[in-house]
């Protein structure tokens, strides 16, 4: 497909090996499982390394080496405005804000979830309205996210290696389902840190063999600064006019920011930590491993924009997205070209696997067991997740079938998931807030982030998506909370002793 077998050749052993080692993994992990909290919360085990490699495998997905790839060739600097804040600021504000008090706070009030989370500290145990409304944006999130790796995955399959994009969706879903109904988070967990590594080292190659075959980074800047000439849209400065620096700025702090603060799928890695002070050298090793990613995809990313200046001269296809697959597979050596992307099909996976289990505990333990069956034994529950996990996934699978774009796929799905930092952040640091404010904050953004996706408001309003709706979830979930009756105290008293044991610690430390 590429002029080059051998490319195809080393990736096709590659890809058997790696799915056979994964599935391998989770079937481990599988004789494992005793109970729920094993396959939702990995046993709340998981250690400071593993922590931060899951973490960031989790985050990047296709998204990094297709769908941020792309955009960065397109529009050139205006990625540092989410490149930046999702590699440094976002991920310690994550860790500084969320990480701990929802680690405290789960084991206190025995949370799998964060919907669980969200009914204990807004005393929503009667009535379960926020408990719904929750699991209802979590499930939306999550098939979008899962049909963007997927179509990410047929992408990637079909440009290197020729084969039918739907097969292709169809075989990649039935390994990831298999290797997640098997092992639940604990699988997800261990593979994440070996699919981590291989992202890193990816992206690694991409910056050093950008860097080489441009000449340096003089070389590599004249030649950007030509492409601005020839195409205007394509920027070299994040601050080159007003209209760039605002939706710059909206992108910065929705995107890069608050939609990283608000991930459930990052909570429930803080929630599953062998401890609180797992998390503090989790996210110091977090911030070096995206900064890592996001270096080394923009740079290539970079690179390739200036080797070939309109997506119609690219080698193989015209689809920007695929601009550092055809990068490595046309331009280095097999082995390197296998290596990386081996890499991206590692974030794609590592990235699907969690949603589909956050999906499907979901369904059972967000829906199913306290609205229907709260007696249900953990046995059972484990074996309903695993079939909500196939369900979940079959869907995604139908809804990959029409393609798309991997970029905005992506973004939509885990910008909504970003939503819930309101609630759970307001929830966890102010005892005032109520729960009348984290319905109306959550729906308010929630109907925000279709409005702007349905009717393409972006254009319109010069604001991303993101921000509007995430920015709304506080705001709203504030203003109401002081408007309604306060919780009781007991309530109250639960959140400053999240602040009271830290302050104890800091104590006894000094």
């Amino acid at each position: 497909m590429l002029g080059m077998g051998e490319v195809s050749s080393i990736f096709q052993y590659f890809i058997v090996i790696y799915l056979l080692f994964l599935l391998s993994l989770g079937f481990i992990a599988s004789k494992r499982m005793n109970k729920l909290e094993d396959y939702v919360l990995a046993g709340r085990n998981i250690g400071p390394w593993v922590l931060a490699f899951t973490f960031s495998a989790t985050g990047m997905s296709g998204w990094l080496g297709m769908g941020f790839a792309g955009y960065a060739y397109v529009s050139g600097f205006e990625g540092i405005w989410t490149m930046v804040p999702s590699a440094t600021v976002g991920i310690l504000l994550a860790f500084v804000l969320v990480s701990k008090p929802i680690r405290r706070y789960s084991e206190k009030v025995n949370a799998l979830t964060v919907p669980d989370v969200l009914e204990e500290r807004y005393y929503d145990k009667e009535k379960k309205i926020l408990r719904v409304i929750a699991s209802i944006i979590i499930l939306a999130a999550a098939l979008a996210y899962v049909n963007g790796q997927l179509v990410a995955v047929g992408k990637l399959i079909n440009t290197t290696m020729g084969w039918d994009y739907t097969m292709t969706v169809i075989v990649a879903a039935a390994v990831f389902i298999g290797w997640t109904m098997l092992g639940g988070l604990m699988a997800i967990t261990w593979t994440d840190f070996v699919q981590g590594i291989f992202m890193v080292t990816g992206s690694l190659m991409a910056a050093a063999f950008a860097i080489s075959f441009s000449g340096g980074f003089g070389n590599l800047s004249t030649g950007l600064a030509s492409i601005n000439k020839i195409d205007p849209n394509f920027i070299i400065s994040p601050f080159a006019s007003l209209p760039i620096i605002i939706y710059g700025i909206s992108l910065f702090l929705g995107d890069g920011i608050m939609s990283w603060v608000g991930q459930p799928t990052l909570m429930a890695r803080y929630m599953g930590a062998r401890s609180t002070k797992t998390l503090t050298l989790s996210a110091v090793v977090a911030v070096f491993i995206q900064t890592c990613l996001f270096g080394g995809t923009f740079l290539g990313a970079l690179y390739m924009r200036t080797a070939y200046p309109d997506p119609s001269m690219l080698p193989v296809s015209g689809d920007t997205e695929t601009v550092l697959i055809q990068f490595f597979a046309t331009m280095t050596h097999p082995v390197f070209a296998g290596m990386f992307i081996g890499s991206i099909v590692a974030g794609i996976l590592s990235t699907a696997d969690s949603m589909l289990v956050m999906g499907s505990t979901t369904v059972v333990n967000d829906l199913y067991i306290p609205l229907k069956n709260p007696n249900l034994d953990d046995r059972t529950a484990i074996r309903y997740t695993r079939l909500a996990t196939l369900a979940i996934g079959v869907i995604g699978v139908l809804m990959a079938l029409r393609g798309g774009s991997v970029l905005w796929i992506s973004w939509f799905g885990w910008n909504t998931l970003g939503l819930f930092g309101g609630p759970v952040i307001l929830g966890l640091w102010w005892p005032r807030a109520t729960r009348e404010g984290a319905i109306a904050g959550l729906s308010t953004g929630f109907l925000l982030m279709l409005a702007w996706t349905v009717f393409n408001l972006e254009p319109a309003t010069n604001l991303f998506q993101a921000f509007p709706a995430c920015a709304a979830t506080y705001i709203v979930t504030w203003l109401v909370s002081l408007a309604t009756q306060a919780p009781d105290e007991k309530i109250q008293n639960d959140v400053r002793s999240i602040k009271l044991k830290k302050a104890e610690k800091n104590k006894t430390t000094a």
